[in-house]
């Protein structure tokens, strides 16, 4: 049972819950007033500075009961605490338009999340497959048009077009003098996009306007799942490449991208932030031989993973088909494919931020709904 109790020797708010006590500080619970006279609730913006308030602020009055905490404070200010925002706020409970968690797959486990294009405007479709993306790294949209450039209006459904050298939009289809090996008919291993830029792009998309060709199955990789797979298998090796600085880079007449990051970025919990593995365009440094030959194996051990048929979702994009990928956690690549035939993509990119924010505004509109129904009745 959570609760409030005013430690008034210590001057902190003390949360309790489930055995844990949380001290609240007065300046911390200050700055969390939601009163219509402190934040723009259009913007959710404070109307005053903080660094402001009195240095020394102190609660001089609590009243708490089972909803939360009444409290006064010695600037005058007083407001009401909801025992469940608070929660929310000190960590013990998580927000309800929160990010679905990642959820690891591998081909027996996943259903892959799709959405067919006719069902896009319908709020809790899209919210399903907004749900299926963040867990599973991916989305198929599919009977998508399939007009040429149509790709950019497709994208920008989810979020603003992200531009990088590539242009807003690129061709994928072979050239004479192709300038990346997409632009051939080769297979492509499993990797991740741009990893020599500071900031890769978060979302890639992938839209199928022909595939004709003998071949050029597209694959996809969970990197959550060959990076747990990894640590499970080999910590030493995950311990190297989630901390060794590696050197990507692009080179190109016109172009000279190159950025230094671990291959496996980890968050402040060791949760995976990000994977950029490309094998044609990483550089190790020259550190000790012993580092260098765990980097190494632990590279290869990780494309080893990434080929395995247990982690390949495979499959054929036909015309109208659209693969949204999280370029910071999923792979993708594809199979060789002949001349016989006319295969033809384009790609785009967007940022994290535009699906991100769709998916929690999404959430609290129809939660708020249904909150409202459920009154009415």
């Amino acid at each position: 049972m959570a609760g409030f109790q005013m430690n008034w020797e210590s001057g902190f708010l003390e949360l309790h819950h489930q055995g844990q006590v949380i001290p609240l500080t007065a300046e911390w619970l200050r700055q969390l007033s939601d009163a219509p006279d402190q934040i723009d609730h259009n913007s959710y913006q404070r109307f005053y500075d903080p660094t402001q308030l009195p240095i020394d602020l102190a609660i001089v009055e609590a009243v708490a009961n089972d909803q939360g905490v009444d409290l006064l404070f010695s600037d005058g200010h007083r407001h009401f605490y909801p025992l469940e925002r608070m929660m929310i706020e000190a960590g013990l409970q998580t927000h309800p338009d929160d990010l679905p968690q990642p959820t690891p797959w591998t081909i027996d486990t996943l259903v892959p999340p799709t959405l067919h294009w006719e069902n896009r405007h319908d709020s809790w479709t899209r919210l399903q497959v907004l749900d299926g993306f963040f867990k599973y790294g991916f989305a198929l949209l599919r009977d998508t048009p399939s007009t040429e450039d149509s790709l950019l209006d497709i994208a920008q459904v989810f979020g603003p077009i992200r531009e990088t050298n590539w242009g807003r939009l690129f061709n994928v289809r072979t050239e004479a003098v192709a300038t990346d090996l997409a632009y051939t008919g080769l297979a492509l291993t499993a990797h991740t996009d741009n990893p020599y830029r500071r900031s890769v792009p978060g979302i890639q998309f992938l839209h199928c306007l022909a595939n004709d060709a003998t071949g050029g199955e597209s694959t996809i990789v969970d990197g959550l799942s060959i990076c747990t797979a990894l640590k499970q298998e080999s910590p030493a090796e995950y311990d190297v490449l989630s901390s060794l600085p590696i050197s990507f880079r692009y080179l190109s007449k016109d172009v000279n991208d190159r950025e230094t990051a671990p291959m496996i970025r980890l968050d402040s919990f060791g949760n995976l932030r990000q994977l950029r593995l490309s094998t044609r365009l990483d550089f190790a440094p020259a550190v000790d031989p012993e580092t260098l030959k765990t980097f190494y194996a632990g590279r290869r051990h990780l494309a080893r993973l990434a080929a395995e048929p247990r982690f390949v979702f495979s499959f054929k994009l036909k015309k109208g088909d659209c693969l949204m990928m999280d370029n910071h956690r999923t792979l993708h690549g594809r199979t060789a494919f002949a001349e016989d035939g006319f295969r033809f993509l384009q790609g785009c990119y967007i940022d994290h931020d535009g699906p991100e924010s769709q998916y929690r505004t999404l959430s609290r509109h129809l939660r708020q709904a249904q909150d409202a129904q459920t009154a009415a009745a």
